[in-house]
């Protein structure tokens, strides 16, 4: 076989795999003696952790327990207590270590599998003994690549005019060029993946404080429940995400039924019919016939005040506002960016524990005037 064959059925043939081969390789050379059980087992860790920059971290799951909670937030409370405090944490700390070890096993598949991010050559020589036998064997030469190879037989098949030492110094020129065109554009790879680490590093940053929020709100939620189970849930409880003032609509006039956790500034009535310079935010929503829509404004630089109205029983409408500083993150995620959940339901939780407030109010009010007749 002369050289144009050669060329023609190998050397070529080489060019083409040595670059989706050699980084397999190296990658499975830099693995290799490795623990893996422990990163598959943090694997769907990382895997949540990710989700906070490509749905909002939690904003594309829709988070759809919170309506669910918000809805059935009365039913709940009837047979809460019926059920033991014990087989309640026994049974949710069982569905989500079996959910867990689902996904785990799902992220060892990942790791088991060539050519995924989450790929590891250990993972491989457990799971899969005969496909890892076969890749085994380009282990075996520590510094052995493709690339060197088609480097090495280049240097065999170069078609030289003469054997003269000029005829050698221009392959060398050539040769020292085209290292020196390589060496460039690894440098510009690595640059991109220093890039790419630092993004990472700063997602993972942002899903930390994401959960972090998500867990606090869970944990005021069920504080919450709780408080509702014993008969002392009230107003003040509320505050599980900002300070807030309620407003109630009576035609033109909003008059402010509780004031929880703000400066106390924000006005006790409101007359609609007269022309603001600059509107509130509860005025804005007040006229707004969208009942899902939330409405902005800033009462001085710096400080927000999100308002929506809500439904009430009795044909009563209310209207709720967010009050919170611009610089504080954990807000702006709930209220305005949907990082963590989306903020409509946010605003349906909100609205769900008023409607029990609400209702718990006029079965006060209902006793005590059936109290008061009796005692006529």
């Amino acid at each position: 076989m002369n050289n144009e064959e050669i060329k023609k059925h190998y050397h070529s043939y080489i060019n083409q795999i040595k670059d989706e081969i050699d980084p397999v390789i190296l990658k499975m050379r830099r693995q290799k003696g490795e623990k893996w059980a422990g990163l598959a087992w943090k694997g769907p860790l990382k895997q949540f952790a990710g989700y906070a920059k490509h749905f909002k971290v939690v904003s594309a799951i829709k988070w759809t327990a919170i309506p669910i909670i918000g809805q059935a937030l009365v039913v709940i409370a009837s047979w809460y207590t019926k059920i033991p405090l014990w087989l309640t944490i026994l049974v949710s700390l069982a569905v989500l270590f079996l959910v867990y070890f689902i996904y785990v096993q799902l992220y060892i598949n990942k790791m088991a599998t060539l050519n995924t991010k989450e790929f590891h050559v250990e993972a491989l020589k457990a799971k899969r003994p005969a496909e890892y036998a076969l890749w085994n064997t380009y282990l075996q030469i520590d510094d052995f690549t493709f690339s060197d190879l088609y480097q090495f037989m280049n240097s065999y098949l170069i078609p030289y005019k003469d054997g003269s030492v000029e005829s050698v110094l221009s392959y060398s020129m050539g040769r020292e060029e085209a290292l020196e065109e390589t060496i460039q554009e690894q440098g510009d790879r690595i640059t991109e993946y220093e890039r790419a680490v630092e993004g990472l590093v700063d997602d993972l940053d942002t899903a930390d404080s994401a959960i972090g929020y998500l867990v606090q709100l869970i944990t005021d939620v069920n504080t919450n429940l709780y408080r509702f189970t014993n008969g002392v849930l009230d107003f003040y409880d509320l505050r599980f995400v900002t300070p807030f003032t309620i407003y109630e609509v009576d035609g033109n006039i909003l008059r402010k039924l509780k004031d929880v956790g703000t400066s106390g500034g924000s006005l006790p009535e409101i007359d609609m019919s007269i022309p603001q310079e600059k509107e509130y935010a509860a005025v804005t929503a007040a006229k707004s016939g969208d009942p899902y829509g939330a409405y902005v404004s800033n009462p001085y630089p710096g400080r927000a005040v999100v308002a929506f109205p809500m439904k009430m029983l009795e044909q009563k409408r209310w209207i709720w506002c967010f009050h919170f500083d611009q610089s504080d993150e954990r807000a702006l995620s709930l209220v305005l960016s949907n990082d963590i959940i989306e903020s409509r339901q946010i605003r349906r939780l909100v609205h769900t524990f008023c409607l029990i407030l609400q209702k718990s109010m006029d079965l006060e009010k209902e006793a005590t005037h059936d109290g008061t007749e009796q005692a006529n």
